[in-house]
């Protein structure tokens, strides 16, 4: 049986503008508000998610601009895989 790569989640969410460094493996981005936000942007509608996968051992180091504007009703989350030797 093959070694296995030992990895965390970590979870963060965002209601304002917010720069984000992934320096993970993968990366995840969820609209969880009531308004479309950008990412880099991207457009990110109401409910849709974005997401980043590495292949094994590779590392992410994009700085993600979440951008929200003026709204108050924004929730982004973001899920990030971080292998045990990146955290």
């Amino acid at each position: 049986m093959p070694p296995q790569t030992k990895y965390k989640i970590d979870i963060q969410q965002y209601a304002n503008n917010q720069l984000v460094i992934s320096n993970c493996n993968a990366i995840t981005f969820i609209n969880n508000g009531a308004t479309s936000v950008l990412i880099n942007n991207v457009p990110l509608a109401v409910g849709a998610n974005l997401s980043i996968q590495g292949n094994a051992d590779e590392l992410d180091t994009t700085e993600y601009n979440i951008t929200v504007g003026t709204s108050t009703t924004a929730n982004v989350i973001v899920l990030k895989k971080m292998n045990q030797w990146q955290q």
